[in-house]
C-alpha cells in the first residue's frame, strides 16, 4: 500500500513528465498557463497569455531558501541520529507518530549505518548548494519561478531527509536496541566506491555551477558585470548542455542503493523525470538562442540523449 510520500512523488513525476512530453512536442497546442506554470529560468514563456499567474510567482533566487532549510534539517537529523545510535538517546514518540504517518511502516528497511550514511552524504551536498546559491551564483533580478516550484523545493528537501532516516531502526517501530540492525552485507560492500562516486559528481556538479557563475563575472575582479545567458564550456560542458543535472541524478542513484525503500525509489522518480525535462528544456533553448551552438552537445548523456 502506498504512503502519502509515495503517492506524492509518484504523482510529481509523472505530471512532469507528461507535462514535459507535451510541452516539447506540441507547445503550440498547450494553454499558456500551463507552459507559463512550467516554465522558468532561462527558457521561462516569454507570450503574452497568462499573465494572471504572476500573482503566484516568486525571484528564483528563492532557491536560496531550499538549501538554507536542507542543509539545517539534515545537519540536524543527521545529528540526532547519532546521538540516538550512538549515544543511547531515545527518539521522542511524537517523531515516531509522525514518520509513522508519512510512511505508514512498522519496520525497518535500512540499517543504521546505511541511513547515517545517506544522512551524511545529503548533508554535504545540500550545505554545498547552500554556499553556492548564497556566494557563487548569480541570479538575475527579473527570473522568476511559480509559487508551486518553491513548495515543490521544499517539500523535496523535507522528503528525502524524513525518507533516509525513517525506515532505519528505532526511528521506524518500537525496536528493541538489542535487535538493532547496524550494517548489512550490500552497504558493507558498496559504502566506499558509492561514496567515492557520490563525491566526484559533488565535485564535479560544483565545478559546473562556478563555470556557470563566471559567465556572469568578470575574470580578473570577480564581480558580476552582466545578468544575460552565455554559452558554457568546459569539462562536461563540451558534451551536454545540462552536466550538473546529470551529476544530481547520479548522487540521488547513490542514495538510492543505501536506502532501496519504495517511498525512496518514488522521491528517485521524480527526481529523474525533473531533471531530465528540465534539461531537454534548457538543451532546445540553447539551439534555439545562440546560432553557434556546439552541435555535438546532447541534452543530458553524453552522444546519447
Amino acid at each position: 500500500m502506498l504512503n502519502i510520500l509515495d503517492l506524492g512523488f509518484l504523482s510529481l513525476a509523472l505530471t512532469v513528465a507528461f507535462t514535459g512530453f507535451v510541452i516539447k512536442n506540441y507547445e503550440k497546442h498547450v494553454p499558456a498557463f500551463i507552459i507559463k506554470g512550467f516554465k522558468y529560468g532561462s527558457f521561462a514563456y516569454q507570450g503574452s497569455g497568462a499573465n494572471y499567474l504572476q500573482i503566484i510567482e516568486v525571484p528564483k533566487a528563492l532557491y536560496r531558501h531550499f538549501y538554507a532549510f536542507s542543509s539545517i534539517f539534515s545537519a540536524v537529523t543527521l545529528l540526532y541520529a547519532i546521538l540516538v545510535y550512538y549515544f543511547e538517546f531515545t527518539v521522542h514518540r511524537y517523531i515516531i507518530l509522525f514518520v509513522k504517518l508519512l510512511l505508514e511502516q512498522d519496520e525497518p528497511s535500512v540499517s543504521a549505518t546505511a541511513a547515517l550514511l545517506a544522512l551524511a552524504l545529503l548533508t554535504i551536498q545540500c550545505t554545498r548548494r547552500c554556499y553556492e546559491t548564497y556566494c557563487l551564483q548569480v541570479f538575475a533580478q527579473s527570473s522568476k519561478m511559480n509559487l508551486s516550484h518553491y513548495v515543490a523545493g521544499l517539500v523535496h528537501y523535507f522528503a528525502v531527509v524524513v525518507a533516509a532516516i525513517g525506515q532505519a531502526p528505532l526511528f521506524c517501530g518500537n525496536q528493541n536496541r538489542e535487535r538493532i540492525l547496524w550494517n548489512d552485507s550490500k552497504t558493507l560492500t558498496l559504502s566506499v566506491p558509492i561514496t567515492i562516486i557520490f563525491l566526484l559528481a559533488w565535485y564535479e556538479q560544483y565545478k559546473s555551477n562556478v563555470i556557470f557563475a563566471n559567465l556572469r563575472k568578470d575574470k580578473k575582479s570577480g564581480k558580476v558585470v552582466t545578468e544575460r545567458h552565455s554559452v558554457p564550456h568546459g569539462r562536461l560542458f563540451n558534451y551536454v548542455s545540462s552536466p550538473h543535472r546529470l551529476y544530481e541524478v547520479v548522487m540521488y542513484v547513490v542514495l538510492l542503493i543505501l536506502i532501496p525503500t519504495r517511498t525512496f525509489f518514488c522521491i528517485f522518480l521524480w527526481v529523474i523525470c525533473n531533471q531530465v525535462q528540465t534539461a531537454i528544456h534548457a538543451h532546445e533553448w540553447y539551439k534555439k538562442t545562440f546560432k553557434d551552438y556546439p552541435s555535438n552537445r546532447t541534452a543530458f548523456i553524453p552522444n546519447i540523449y
